[in-house]
């Protein structure tokens, strides 16, 4: 399908196919979100070992990447952005679309990224530190050792002595969530906050705002499913979108729309299903890989 040798009768059958039956469409997603990405990087020059290093990342020679990644095609690059975000690829690790990472850092904490998040690992004397890029990271810190642990974040830094935390990182949203322990967040003007167990501290908008947090369900992704209650539409498809590599459009009259609900995240089109159902939207899928959702016409 992506080699550019396929026949117009070749594509006509795929789409009779395709259209057979709802078991073939799952089907090929399942199986095109696994394999394409792979294919596509063993087709842009990036250098021997990376289709690996997707997998599980170690941490890699920057300079490697950074001369495979002067190889990339301009369409190799927009479709390989679908599964890697290409910039994530010079940081010490990263995970792929609908990929979660679970590592440890040295013999007390332990890390586990959710889709499309990117972090650099560091170490001082007198501290222990991660740099967290983007997406979202679960931090568990057992109380073995005296020194803080550190999150640098861009203009917050995060301290905790032990405890678990949900720390999430998009364009325009800061949020930090203690489900054991208490930790600090200093933000922007140095302002500081303490974070008890059981609370959340969002930062959007210039605003800041603290709420309750259920800790089992802030870390439900972490299993697959997310656990979501009277929570918007809008949020609700960006908790999947890191699963989904194609693009979802969600019409901005559904956006306020609440719903509750356990959604698997390893199957997200069936989980955008159950969601149009319950809060009435119609989804459409085309080619497998663009999905809409838009209020129901009477």
């Amino acid at each position: 399908m992506t080699s550019g040798g396929l026949s117009e009768r070749q594509r006509r059958d795929f789409e009779v196919w395709y259209g057979a039956s709802p078991a073939n469409a799952e089907a090929w997603g399942r199986m095109a979100g696994n394999l394409q990405p792979f294919g596509i990087v063993a087709r842009s020059g990036l250098p021997r070992g990376t289709v690996a290093r997707m997998g599980a990342p170690p941490r890699r020679d920057r300079r490697n990447v950074v001369a495979g990644l002067t190889a990339l095609a301009a369409g190799g690059a927009v479709a390989l952005e679908r599964f890697v975000p290409l910039e994530d690829l010079l940081t010490d690790r990263f995970t792929r679309t609908a990929a979660h990472a679970r590592f440890r850092l040295g013999q007390d904490a332990e890390v586990v990224m959710a889709p499309r998040s990117a972090l650099n690992l560091g170490a001082a004397a007198e501290t222990r530190a991660l740099s967290f890029l983007r997406g979202k990271i679960l931090l568990d810190i057992q109380p073995r050792d005296a020194r803080p642990f550190v999150v640098e974040a861009g203009p917050f830094r995060i301290e905790a002595l032990a405890g678990a935390f949900v720390i999430e990182r998009a364009a325009g949203a800061f949020r930090f969530a203690s489900l054991r322990g208490d930790g600090t967040l200093w933000g922007e003007d140095h302002r500081r906050f303490s974070v008890a167990s059981g609370e959340r501290i969002t930062v959007a908008e210039g605003e800041v705002r603290r709420s309750a947090v259920d800790a089992d369900a802030a870390s439900s992704w972490t299993s697959g499913f997310a656990v979501l209650r009277e929570e918007t539409v809008a949020a609700i498809v960006d908790e999947i979108r890191p699963y989904f590599a194609g693009i979802i459009r969600l019409h901005p009259d559904a956006a306020s729309r609440r719903a509750t609900g356990v959604f698997n995240l390893f199957e997200p089109v069936a989980s955008l299903g159950n969601l149009a159902r319950a809060v009435n939207l119609t989804l459409t899928r085309t080619a497998g890989f663009w999905i809409a959702l838009e209020p129901r016409r009477a």
